[in-house]
């Protein structure tokens, strides 16, 4: 049997009291004092077994002198029979109490039972609602014990900062706490945050599954979401032994199989550091931890290392008549659920990864979006909840303060500020807009490097860029020696296939009047040749669009009159002409005119008017002082007569 410490004239006067009276069994009655020394968790005690407060009752009436105690133990013999039964019967109790505190354990609803709980605790203090140099009252949990309570009570509950209630649904696989439903109801009218909680009665894994399946089917028929925190109440003595925690992972994933995937843990201090339950698979965090001062105080911050922690089972609301368990709440999720309290944060994140849920609740039910649309964008993030699956979620924010939903901090990465995180890139691209600030900074936008004006349609090559909380994109551009010219908004820039630059459309002339030029198919990498400008010396070509190079220089794509194109030249190989005539080229030779009826012109872009006729000059002498390669592949001299006067343009095949 089990030991207990006391002292030996409480012992006497206990095995006296228990000669002398009946302990007659009697439900709970929730209006009464007695009421008020609620169990952890509603549990009731055997019609036969005096409540463990018993015990108490009878230390505060004795000698309380520690020198004369001594350990009592159940033996054989006649003589001390009847002190065994009464140890017996205060240990049949299940609660534990020390020098200082008590243990709460072995409440079960299996039967109606006695609850002489007014003659058990009264070393432990009452705690009224409000009083000062208590530990924080975050939750309470009720069972049938506590029976109705209205939406009225409940919010007089959170008006003294309740914020959560823990509600008894079920024991073992046959009882269902009668005033759940109601309970339930009332509290979620009341805007308190309900979880619900099973006293366990399981030594195998047959029968946790068996249990674990039962508790779900009534969170079910409560209509309780799938988020709801499901506490398995482990207190009875029979189970703690070696299986504890294989019955308890049983369970764990039975409850997890009917979508229930927030399974916390509650016991008192010595189960919990027993060494048959295993923090370590089950996690501290998600541990509920029972441990009563008798004076608990302000100060205390006893089971810090768990989830919660139950301080008393003699906390009285103002107004309301039966005293409930309070505890608090470290972690948050039971005065709050599952995500766990709001941390405040001030920072930025980058959507790194794909494929995951903007949440807008943590029931984990309706999405504001996925990261494959926001992937790469930058948002704030104003506060995080440390979610009791493990995981982080941001609460996002855009610039303008909008909120963005709730995400799990594995698809971001944090950023050092608004412009988000330096995103590797390679890439080339035009500046074709103008008055763009070039920025040396664009978390504050406090230093600027240049401006598009000055380089208007240059190429640059792009080594990284940021996405900013704005929205904006901004590219990080290098010249090509390498040198970092600052950052660009890509609205104002044009992206190019390569180091060539953005093809930029153009529409003139050009005459070529360098020898030794190459004309090139390819000027990404320079890999084809089309020609050369010494076979196409002064010929003239007409250039339909361009290319700002990175290298500096700029290229002209050329076509032929026939609309054919010729290759990429650059354009320090050409001179720019006026029109198709081509560029004025200087000569100067005497020329004869040897054919009739070619038309002299005035102009020789658009042929639009005439000078005269070679009919009426045949045969005389000219100086031709120019010419033009027209783009219709002709050559026109430029005609002077012997005392210098201009006559207009001629094809060179009317002349020798």
């Amino acid at each position: 049997m089990k030991k207990i410490n006391c002292n030996l004239a409480m012992l006497c006067a206990f095995t006296m009291l228990m000669l002398s009276m009946n302990l007659p069994a009697y439900a709970e009655d929730s209006s009464s004092v007695d009421s008020s020394v609620s169990s952890k968790m509603d549990s009731t005690q055997s019609t036969t077994e005096p409540s463990s407060s018993v015990v108490d009752s009878i230390e505060q009436s004795t000698d309380t002198s520690l020198s004369d105690t001594t350990e009592v133990e159940s033996e054989s013999s006649t003589t001390q029979s009847s002190v065994s039964e009464a140890v017996e019967a205060v240990q049949a109790d299940e609660t534990i109490y020390f020098d200082d505190y008590a243990l709460p354990s072995g409440r079960s609803d299996s039967t109606p039972t006695a609850r002489s709980s007014n003659l058990l605790r009264s070393s432990m203090d009452i705690v009224y609602a409000g009083e000062a140099n208590r530990p924080k009252s975050h939750f309470i949990d009720i069972s049938s014990h506590n029976s109705s309570i209205s939406v009225a009570n409940f919010k007089k509950m959170k008006n003294y900062g309740i914020k959560g209630v823990v509600i008894k649904l079920t024991e073992g696989d046959y009882y269902t706490n009668p005033f759940a439903q109601e309970q339930i109801k009332n509290a979620t009218a009341a805007g308190l945050k309900v979880s619900a909680y099973h006293y366990a009665q399981y030594t195998t894994s047959s029968g946790a599954t068996k249990e674990a399946n039962y508790f779900a089917s009534l969170a079910t028929r409560f209509k309780l979401p799938k988020s709801t925190i499901m506490v398995i109440d482990i207190e009875e003595g029979k189970m703690l032994n070696s299986s504890l925690t294989p019955n308890t992972t049983a369970f764990v994933n039975a409850l997890k199989s009917k979508g229930f995937s927030n399974p916390m843990y509650y016991m008192n201090r010595s189960y919990a550091t027993s060494g048959y339950f295993s923090v370590s698979k089950f996690g501290a965090k998600k541990m509920w931890v029972a441990q009563y001062p008798y004076t608990p105080t302000a100060a205390m911050k006893w089971n810090n290392e768990y989830s919660a922690w139950q301080w008393s089972s003699q906390y009285y609301i103002p107004g309301i008549a039966h005293p409930f368990d309070i505890s608090m709440d470290y972690s948050g999720y039971l005065e709050n659920g599952a995500q766990g309290r709001w941390l405040s944060e001030n920072q930025y994140v980058t959507i790194t990864k794909k494929n995951y849920s903007v949440w807008s609740n943590f029931n984990f039910n309706s999405t504001t979006n996925s990261t494959t649309n926001i992937y790469n964008k930058t948002f704030k993030v104003n506060g995080k909840y440390k979610h009791m699956n493990g995981e982080t979620y941001y609460s996002l924010y855009d610039n303008k303060g909008n909120w963005k939903g709730y995400l799990n901090a594995a698809a971001t990465t944090k950023a050092p500020g608004p412009q988000g995180i330096w995103l590797s890139e390679n890439k080339y691209v035009t500046l074709t807009k103008k008055g763009q600030t070039l920025w040396g900074d664009i978390n504050k936008f406090s230093s600027k490097k240049g401006n598009t004006t000055t380089l208007y349609q240059k190429t640059f090559q792009v080594k990284g860029k940021y996405h900013h909380v704005s929205g904006a994109i901004y590219y990080s551009l290098y010249d090509n020696k390498g040198t970092w010219k600052g950052y660009i908004n890509a609205a104002g820039v044009t992206s190019a296939q390569g180091p060539q630059g953005a093809w930029m459309s153009e529409n003139k002339y050009v005459t070529l009047t360098k020898k030794g030029q190459t004309l090139w198919g390819d000027i990404n990498k320079f890999s084809s040749k089309k020609g050369n400008t010494t076979t196409l010396y002064q010929k003239t070509f007409q250039v339909k669009g361009k290319y700002h190079h990175v290298s500096g220089a700029i290229y002209y794509s050329l076509y032929d009159n026939k609309g054919t194109w010729k290759g990429y030249i650059n354009a320090a190989g050409v001179t720019s002409a006026k029109g198709p005539q081509g560029a004025w080229l200087k000569i100067n030779k005497p020329v004869t005119i040897e054919r009739k009826g070619y038309t002299i012109w005035a102009n020789i872009d658009t042929f639009s008017h005439k000078k005269g006729n070679t009919t009426g000059i045949y045969k005389k002498k000219y100086q031709a002082q120019g010419q033009y390669h027209h783009f219709s592949g002709a050559t026109y001299y430029s005609l002077y007569d012997k005392n210098g006067t201009w006559k207009g343009y001629l094809n060179s095949n009317a002349t020798k």
